[in-house]
């Protein structure tokens, strides 16, 4: 009777540790905690994700653990989200949302989807990283074409009311163009002086600002799209049949005259900001290329920049045996950490020096090869693009820009 009893009970126990021991071998074991962390491109600044979503894909089990918004919890200038329990295994991992950020101080937005495969996540491998892939700017706005020369009527006579500017993003995210300023320098590529302070190595002096107005994310502009600026955003081809159809501008330059002999016409374009302008009447380019031209992001006021980005040079004046120190005065500047991009402009023939500092543009470009050269007309100076359609910037306009090409809006 003993015997039957002992035996009863091993063979129960023997049953437990047997049951005991495949309940172990089924169960999965789990990783206490799992960080995935969503690595953000440093260039971003003030970097803030929102629509974020993720799928944690087992791909033994076919398992999946879906991540929401709400779990994505910023570290630094990266964000992370926190998995308990998370089973051993190999997971195929997807995290997609939105961006928006500050890109060399433009604000900018992108959707973005990262994925990684196959990624062994275990208690000795309870980390994950996923990096957004980094957003280039390429100098992110650049100015891609500047029709200074205006066109020729039939009678062979100049017309320059038809002058623009065209400004491309260049990134391959969508950035905003609000507070970009169109800057025209205040001292002539045709004419080299001495002046005091001397102050291009940091600053650049101009003679006009007009910026593209906004409250920071009022002007969108996607990869690779454009902005026309003109000086008149008209139909010039009513009176100037050779001519532009302008009125479908972005923006123009508008100015109230003082001199009622000379009116600006107020197209159908939103008016750029008027902060500066030398004259008392109506702007234009330069018509021959002797004034460089840049576009910088603004980063003060308007009644700021008036009073403390103001200052007087000083040169001698030499003519002949005659020379007398002479002074101009209300130059403003523009730090070059400012400058977006710039080009020099000039003519071969009477081009004395660059007013840019070599750190914006070390070249220049033109459109005619000598003073009042009657070909230029009808041309512009428009920036090369690599083979995939990204406009080149070395920040050299010799390198960098085609002289002398058709317009391209003149169609």
């Amino acid at each position: 009777m003993k015997k039957t009893v002992i035996l009863s009970i091993i063979m129960m126990l023997s049953v437990g540790l047997f049951v005991t021991s495949c309940k172990s071998d089924d169960e999965t074991p789990v990783v206490p905690m799992t960080a995935v962390i969503l690595e953000i491109p440093s260039n971003l600044e003030n970097a803030v994700l929102s629509n974020a979503s993720g799928t944690l894909t087992n791909v033994q089990t076919q398992k999946v653990v879906n991540v929401t918004n709400d779990q994505f919890v910023k570290t630094g200038n990266n964000y992370q989200i926190q998995l308990a329990n998370l089973e051993e295994g190999t997971y195929n991992i997807e995290v997609k949302g939105h961006l928006d950020f500050t890109l060399n101080g433009i604000a900018g937005q992108k959707d973005f989807e990262v994925k990684s495969d196959n990624v062994s996540i275990s208690e000795k491998s309870s980390t994950v990283k996923l990096t957004v892939s980094t957003f280039t700017a390429q100098g992110g706005f650049v100015i891609s074409e500047i029709f200074f020369t205006g066109t020729s009527t039939a009678e062979g006579k100049s017309y320059s009311g038809d002058q623009y500017m065209i400004i491309t993003n260049n990134s391959d995210v969508t950035l905003y163009a609000d507070s970009i300023a169109v800057l025209e320098s205040a001292f002539l590529t045709t004419q080299k002086q001495d002046y005091t302070p001397d102050i291009m190595a940091t600053d650049f002096s101009v003679q006009a600002c007009y910026m593209i107005p906004g409250n920071g994310k009022s002007v969108p502009v996607a990869p690779g799209a454009s902005l026309t600026l003109a000086v008149n955003a008209i139909n010039h081809k009513a009176e100037q049949p050779q001519s532009i159809d302008l009125s479908g501008a972005d923006f123009e330059f508008y100015d109230e005259s003082s001199n009622a002999n000379f009116t600006d016409p107020d197209g159908k374009a939103p008016n750029l900001d008027k902060w500066y302008c030398y004259t008392a009447t109506i702007y234009q380019f330069h018509s021959r290329g002797f004034n460089s031209m840049a576009i910088a992001k603004m980063k003060t006021t308007k009644e700021d920049w008036l009073e403390n980005y103001v200052y007087d040079a000083t040169y001698l004046f030499v003519y002949g045996d005659f020379s007398k120190e002479m002074t101009k005065k209300g130059i403003y500047r523009v730090p070059n950490s400012w400058i977006l991009d710039g080009v020099n402009l000039s003519v071969e023939s009477v081009r004395e020096w660059n007013v840019l500092d070599a750190s914006v543009d070390a070249g220049w470009t033109y459109c005619g090869k000598v003073d009042k050269d009657v070909t230029r007309f009808n041309k512009s100076v428009i920036r090369k693009q690599d083979d995939n359609g990204k406009y080149i910037d070395t920040n050299n306009s010799t390198n960098d820009f085609t002289p002398e090409a058709p317009a391209s809006l003149l169609k």
